[in-house]
């Protein structure tokens, strides 16, 4: 397999929780539960689990499940896993924020579980779909480092070397408690320039290649190879920021309105997408929960864009500087690109700079974004496909927010205590209608991937953190 990059922190299963990285970390490591790629939750290192309607959840822990190291799992390993990940030093980890509603976990019997909650938490099996467990005794005593260069998990793959020939090998790991893989072994080249995997795609050097572009497709098909579109339930935007520097024009409702209205997002899809993806309605794409599906989205208006620009004192328009992400979706450099230019139509005039994923994660975390105006960021409700996942992040709830409104803040506190799911629908659908009018971002796209194949692959599963290569169909 040609892919774009390797995680910055090897195989620590708790440094990050984005697709690129959760792409190896999920052939080595299991969760509790797994999103499949319809976005439906399914049972993993757990196989049920229950709610008492308050605090308290039971998880029944599946039996017989074994550590590349043949140490067994238990359902104390589970609770040392998670008691560690949510203490107050941890907080520095990305799964830690996501988990910082429990309060404990404690096992009740070898294949019993509890789990208790701060606030009642009716997300809380979907968050721990993103919480990878590590056999806890080995991980204390060599050290996270250590760890992360030796990963040990319950996974369909143990890590065999992190270069052979230019390439990170894993093998197939006999005892997973799963027995769909028939995949012995696997290698995943690291190529930055996408035209580099079309190339080894062609050329029959990889039989499957991630991160192409709409340009590759026609490539591809001359070739008598064939691909996959991955809608990936995300929302590709830009965030406008009311919180980082005090009298920004993004402060005022009204200017983040008009740069919504000033996107020709149709144009967009069809001249640099080739039709493949969606237009962005809201922060949410119809598969998500608690998409609202009578939002009326903003329109290409560029006449409306100046009005709005013109009642809030900026008729002359104004300067900003936008850092962005590239290389990690279809044509998102072209992507921004076209921003710029229309963004310039409207006399906002735009300095693109461009980041890599490590800064960006640090910028993000510590809202430090010096003088950036505005920044490319997901609407990423994937990993739970639940719109409760993406709210946080802009609203005052983010530790070091970007973009608060309290109103909005105080509505998307209560969805996250309710245990009535058709209840929570309704709220959430309520939010982000009223979140569509607060405009924190501008909407851009429904984001995906465009995977190629080879004649070998009949099919391949992708689902929230990436390729599921244990479910890979190898052609006849």
């Amino acid at each position: 397999m040609a892919g774009t990059q390797l995680p910055s922190n090897l195989g620590n299963p708790y440094k990050s929780i984005s697709v690129t990285p959760g792409s190896l970390l999920g052939l080595v490591y299991d969760g509790l539960t797994f999103v499949d790629e319809d976005g439906q939750l399914q049972p993993a290192l757990a196989t049920s689990w229950e709610n008492d309607g308050n605090r308290k959840w039971i998880f029944k822990i599946r039996d017989g499940v074994y550590f590349h190291n043949n140490i067994l799992n238990s359902t104390e390993n589970i609770a040392q896993n998670i008691n560690f990940i949510i203490k107050e030093e941890n907080l520095v980890y990305p799964i830690s924020v996501e988990l910082k509603s429990i309060s404990n976990a404690r096992p009740i019997d070898n294949s019993t579980l509890e789990i208790t909650t701060h606030e009642r938490d009716p997300m809380l099996p979907k968050k721990l779909s993103l919480m990878r467990i590590v056999d806890f005794a080995t991980w204390s005593k060599i050290g996270a480092d250590y760890y992360s260069k030796e990963p040990i998990g319950t996974g369909p793959f143990f890590l065999k070397s992190w270069n052979e020939g230019g390439a990170v090998k894993f093998t197939r790991f006999k005892k997973f408690w799963d027995t769909t893989n028939k995949i012995n072994n696997l290698k995943i080249y690291p190529l930055k320039d996408p035209i580099s995997r079309v190339q080894a795609l062609i050329s029959g050097q990889v039989d499957i290649a991630l991160g192409l572009s709409p340009d590759d497709i026609d490539i591809i098909k001359d070739n008598q190879l064939s691909f996959k579109i991955n809608h990936s339930k995300q929302v590709l935007a830009i965030a406008l920021p009311n919180m980082n520097k005090k009298g920004s024009p993004l402060n005022n409702i009204k200017v983040r309105q008009a740069l919504s209205y000033s996107i020709d997002r149709k144009s967009i899809v069809r001249d640099i997408l080739g039709g493949h993806f969606n237009i962005a309605t809201q922060g949410a794409t119809k598969e998500n929960f608690g998409y609202n599906e009578n939002i009326t989205p903003y329109s290409f208006d560029p006449e409306k864009a100046r009005i709005l620009l013109k009642e809030a004192g900026y008729n002359k328009g104004f300067s900003l500087i936008l850092e962005v992400l590239v290389g990690l979706g279809p044509a998102d450099s072209l992507i921004y690109q076209r921003i710029v230019q229309d963004l310039s139509k409207i006399n906002i005039k735009v300095l693109l700079r461009t980041t890599t994923y490590t800064e960006r994660t640090r910028k993000y975390f510590t809202n430090d974004w010096k003088e950036i105006d505005a920044f490319s960021i997901l609407w990423n409700n994937s990993p739970y496909n639940d719109t409760g996942r993406s709210l946080d992040s802009f609203s005052c709830i983010k530790v070091n927010p970007f973009f608060c409104n309290k109103e909005i803040t105080k509505k998307i506190q209560i969805s996250k205590l309710e245990m009535n799911t058709k209840k929570r629908k309704k709220q959430l659908e309520d939010i982000m209608s009223e979140m569509n009018y607060l405009a924190p971002s501008i909407n851009i796209i429904e984001y995906g991937s465009i995977i190629g194949l080879s004649k070998f692959i009949k099919d391949i599963v992708v689902e929230p953190t990436g390729v599921a290569y244990e479910k890979i169909k190898i052609a006849n």
